[in-house]
């Protein structure tokens, strides 16, 4: 796998979905831990883990320098160029069972990805 350079910018008709229940579990968070306003999710990607890529997502406080923030379904987005690459399109979702919780991506750029759905491949 080979990772593209780092873009300067988010790529023009960039999209990113994020369903109820990911926005409502975001808000949850936030309110339990009693973050300031414009808080939110940082979705963004990282190099490694079995595929070659890893998910990254967190509840951060507000956005980095170089994030662009959106607002999906009522929740802050902050992502930031190098990850927009790869996940243009993408929903993200929270499932919630007894055997686990957890945030689950479903990514149009996703060429493969490991057995637990966190680490992905991407055709360059």
């Amino acid at each position: 796998m080979t990772t593209k350079s780092q873009p300067d910018a988010i790529p023009a008709g960039f999209v990113l979905s994020i369903t109820d229940g990911a926005a409502q579990r975001v808000a949850r968070v936030i309110a339990e831990h009693d973050l300031p306003n414009g808080a939110g999710l940082r979705a963004g990607v990282t190099q490694g883990g079995c595929s070659g890529l890893n998910y990254d997502v967190r509840i951060a406080e507000g956005p980095d320098e170089d994030d662009t923030t959106y607002v999906l379904n009522g929740t802050n987005i902050f992502v930031n160029p190098f990850s927009a690459q790869y996940i243009g399109g993408m929903t993200i979702d929270w499932i919630s069972s007894m055997q686990e919780s957890r945030f689950v991506f479903e990514n149009p750029n996703a060429t493969g990805r490991c057995g637990c759905g966190v680490s992905f491949t991407v055709d360059s």
